[in-house]
């Protein structure tokens, strides 16, 4: 979703009173102080916007995805009356990618498990074996601090538990796949938010991410890309003109090795590189699946088959 600054409320919800542990099964909180009391009342609201507690994908013969990000919380106007008296009106759930993961929905050739930004904190999977329920990870607009991370409760102590950021690297080298794609919070992101740079997960990827503040390049006239390999599976069948148009993306630097299968004419920048990495495969998609820094993409025809076609090829072996 790349261009809007996400509010996290880590690990609130409904699901933070009776939340998954690292092997599926349910942990209880510890009791709720004031704060929490409050973020609990948001996430609750969140949680039933979204539908609910995510559902692990178990289903044998489907393509199983794991979702995470694209999500933004929007609050509304407080007003104070004194330092007893304060009103919120107005919380505003979005995710980003609802038009890709409706799809994949719909599909029954796929099994979708989808989680926010901020729950990612609290349930993402721990280890390469809680990974492996799942054939795909995909990963846009969630920093590195979220998954590496823990809530408060367990911060307090050490350890505090698995780096899921090392789990991710072994699930893929392991046989899984993984997709990052661009935005605020992947990459390098905006001012270091995605802070993948010299972490595990860059190891899986078949791009480094810039040692820089910054990533992105801006391109408000409209960035345009042309196919490099037609007859790889992700792009097979698929016309490069007229080219989708994006508004940014993140600098990369691909790796020895990986392939390039779509650049940005105006700059040679990659768009979209791939590899394999151990027993499994990754891609880095340099721009973002939705607006807005991908609103021009999102309404572009083969929108759908391209992201069918990486998944289908990323989970091949």
């Amino acid at each position: 979703m790349g261009g809007r600054l996400s509010s996290r409320n880590q690990g609130a919800g409904a699901r933070d009173l009776l939340s998954r542990g690292s092997g599926g099964g349910i942990q209880r909180r510890p009791k709720l102080t004031i704060q929490k009391t409050i973020s609990w009342i948001l996430g609750a609201l969140i949680s039933a916007s979204l539908g609910g507690v995510v559902v692990f994908a178990q289903t044998s013969g489907k393509i199983r995805i794991l979702y995470v990000g694209d999500s933004s919380v929007t609050l509304g106007a407080m007003g104070a009356g004194s330092n007893f008296s304060y009103s919120q009106s107005g919380v505003q759930i979005e995710v980003a990618a609802e038009k890709i993961l409706n799809a994949w929905r719909k599909n029954p050739r796929f099994e979708v498990s989808y989680l926010t930004g901020w729950d990612a904190l609290a349930q993402f999977p721990e280890t390469p074996e809680a990974l492996h329920r799942y054939d795909v990870v995909l990963l846009s607009d969630v920093d590195s601090d979220s998954l590496v991370l823990y809530p408060t409760e367990r911060s307090t102590h050490a350890p505090m538990g698995p780096n899921r950021l090392k789990s991710i690297r072994e699930y893929v080298r392991q046989g899984g796949a993984l997709v990052m794609i661009g935005g605020y919070s992947t990459f390098t992101g905006r001012h270091n938010g995605g802070n993948y740079h010299g972490t595990p997960v860059e190891e899986a990827l078949p791009v480094n991410c810039l040692a820089v503040n910054d990533d992105r390049m801006e391109t408000p006239e409209g960035a345009t890309v042309e196919g490099k390999e037609a007859q790889h599976p992700i792009l097979r069948g698929i016309e490069w003109a007229p080219s989708p148009v994006f508004n940014r993306y993140n600098r990369l630097e691909v790796k020895k090795g990986a392939e390039v299968l779509a650049s940005f004419k105006e700059t040679g920048d990659p768009l979209v590189v791939v590899w394999t990495f151990g027993k499994g495969r990754s891609m880095a998609f340099a721009s973002d699946i939705a607006p807005h820094w991908g609103a021009g993409f999102q309404e572009w025809k083969y929108y759908q088959q391209f992201w069918d076609q990486a998944l289908d090829w990323l989970v091949s072996r």
